[in-house]
């Protein structure tokens, strides 16, 4: 990421000089400025094919006369801090692109109102175009970000504060995921570290000023868990040095995406909300899940009913299985599912174990089998697709799920939770969540814990949007089923 060379030893710090840097801001906003006007351009063009399609008249050159509304599109999407389209948060972006895509389309039709225009303009043909492009506009972003983000070019380059353990963990995070756009080019030290766990150069700290002068305008410190005085006591100094300095934690527990800071009584105030707590957001979602299966009851009728025909011509017996699972306030309820299993599945099971030492010791571990010899051959494309959770709807209907939320466990995970068990009773499990989205069996119990955890902390409308459109790829591409 970066080159260096070295200089002379002064009193035993080995200096180096500061880093070639080849990340930058402005290519990843001249892509993601190109990437928003062929989004525009592209859904424009979808929505009046399917209008000639239809039979409909069409006058193309009347619409091709609307091209400079492209500028204005462009220009409320930059004044919506789109650009350079790196560091922010997935769900963020999601919030910033939906408003400022509402935000342009409200204006086109306001200038087609002021010019009297709309016997030129249809409003169901605005409005179609509307929705096509609060769909294209956000997966372009992403299928772009993921072809661009290991490019050198990529992103805005970082300098990273020497903190130990926890810089080291925030730097192989950033490596790990390049697409969020920090790229770490050189570690800031007061004292050379013994056993570096890092690949970056290590510069000492006196050569911040030329670090600065290579173009790394932001730099990092990741706290510890316990506060640094002297550290506290360099911040000001490094704050004259980069106009903008992050201060990152590697502690899951502050994660939160609604965050409010405001100075109060002489001090900085904090405010951590739990929007998922409060009785309008509740209120909110509930609505959201209803109109849902009301749109989707044909669809997800009719999908049932063909796999319940196919389970039972493989396997006699019923068609819906259910099992008891632990739901807001610690309250008890009955998860529904498409019978994925043969009948005779516990002595199956018990007769596996009894036989393979690793069969068993992988139940114990997850209580789930990669391969596992319960499970039909239509069971096993009903799990890979995740049909046999569409009967979960009922639950939904009944307010005992919800679209989106922590997985729902059983009694016997309880204590895997510990203190996130009070999180978890809190709010309504879901169809959906984080968890189903992020590898699904093949996460790790605790990161189950923690995915759970996040979302209650962090619940937004946008945060269900985000996880709904992941869902759907992850069922498309069968991601961590089995």
């Amino acid at each position: 990421m970066a080159s260096v060379t070295a200089l002379p030893v002064d009193a035993g710090f080995p200096l180096t000089s500061p880093p070639k840097v080849r990340c930058h801001p402005l290519p990843c906003s001249l892509v993601f400025f190109a990437c928003d006007g062929v989004a525009i351009m592209l859904t424009a063009s979808l929505v009046l094919l399917g209008k000639r399609a239809s039979g409909g008249s069409l006058d193309i050159h009347r619409y091709l006369a609307l091209w400079p509304v492209l500028g204005v599109f462009l220009a409320i999407f930059f004044s919506s801090h789109l650009y350079p389209g790196v560091i922010h948060n997935a769900v963020t972006e999601l919030r910033r692109l939906v408003l400022a895509v509402t935000l342009s389309f409200l204006v086109m039709g306001g200038l087609i109102f002021v010019t009297r225009s709309w016997d030129r303009y249809p409003g169901r043909l605005l409005l179609l175009w509307w929705m096509v492009a609060m769909v294209v506009t956000p997966v372009l972003r992403s299928v772009v970000r993921g072809l661009i983000c290991h490019r050198s070019w990529w992103g805005i380059p970082v300098a990273v504060f020497n903190t130990g353990d926890e810089s080291a963990a925030i730097i192989r995070e950033l490596e790990r995921h390049p697409e969020i756009g920090l790229r770490p080019v050189v570690v800031l030290s007061s004292s050379y570290p013994t056993r570096p766990r890092h690949t970056l150069p290590v510069v000492d700290i006196r050569l911040s000023a030329a670090v600065r002068a290579c173009g790394v305008e932001r730099a990092m410190i990741a706290l510890p868990d316990a506060g640094s005085g002297k550290l506290l006591e360099e911040l000001e100094k490094f704050e004259s040095i980069f106009p903008r300095l992050m201060m990152m934690h590697s502690s899951t527990d502050l994660y939160n995406l609604t965050v409010d800071a405001s100075p109060l009584g002489g001090c900085l105030a904090v405010e951590f909300r739990r929007d998922l707590l409060l009785p309008i957001p509740r209120f909110t979602k509930r609505a959201i899940d209803l109109l849902a299966v009301a749109l989707t009851v044909p669809a997800v009728a009719l999908t049932i009913l063909v796999a319940g025909m196919l389970v039972r011509l493989e396997s006699p017996g019923p068609i819906f299985y259910g099992h008891n699972r632990v739901g807001r306030d610690h309250s008890t309820f009955r998860i529904w599912k498409i019978r994925t299993m043969k009948l005779n599945a516990d002595k199956l099971l018990q007769d596996a174990l009894a036989r393979d030492e690793a069969l068993r010791e992988e139940w114990m571990r997850d209580r789930k089998l990669r391969r596992d010899p319960r499970v039909t051959r239509v069971g096993r494309f009903l799990r890979k697709t995740s049909l046999d959770e569409l009967p979960q709807f009922w639950n939904v209907l009944r307010g005992e799920m919800s679209l989106v939320g922590p997985r729902p466990i059983v009694e016997e995970e309880i204590p895997s939770y510990g203190p996130n068990f009070l999180l978890y009773c809190r709010v309504t499990p879901g169809l959906t969540g984080l968890w189903q989205v992020s590898g699904r069996n093949a996460v790790s119990r605790r990161d189950r814990v923690q995915l759970d955890s996040y979302y209650v902390r962090n619940w937004s409308p946008w945060l269900d949007l985000h996880i709904l459109a992941r869902t759907a790829r992850v069922v498309i591409t069968g991601q961590g089923a089995y």
